[in-house]
């Protein structure tokens, strides 16, 4: 069921397998084993896929209804976070960030508000 649900929301947003192993940065035969049902993605990755297609874990295993798909996420909110993440020194518990830590963060947040960056790039051309 996964495999069928992640090829129907692949699809319905217009990405091939590369492009969307490339968004979640993982090897596109990988990708592909999931939605054939050969392998299975770990937690963080279903969080991500969940996040990505705005839906919940238990939609993408179960294919539940829509109504239980998450609400669109706020793209000023991604640009406002990328530019705390621009500063010199930001600090997590205290700690700074790392380039790297910023680097994933940034990616993660690429993820999560994908959806929203493509229509605000279709309303602007």
């Amino acid at each position: 069921m996964l495999g069928k649900t992640l090829k129907k929301l692949r699809n319905d947003n217009s990405l091939t397998q590369q492009k969307l192993a490339d968004i979640l940065g993982i090897p596109r035969g990988t990708y592909a084993h999931y939605e054939i049902g050969k392998r299975e993605p770990d937690n963080a990755t279903l969080l991500l896929l969940a996040n990505f297609f705005k839906v919940t874990v238990d939609y993408l295993l179960n294919n539940n209804p829509p109504e239980t798909q998450l609400p669109k996420q706020n793209y000023e909110f991604h640009n406002d976070i990328l530019k705390v993440l621009e500063q010199p020194e930001v600090f997590c518990d205290g700690t700074p960030l790392t380039e790297n830590d910023k680097a994933k963060i940034k990616a993660s947040l690429d993820i999560i508000f994908w959806d929203s960056k493509k229509k605000n790039k279709q309303e602007k051309s």
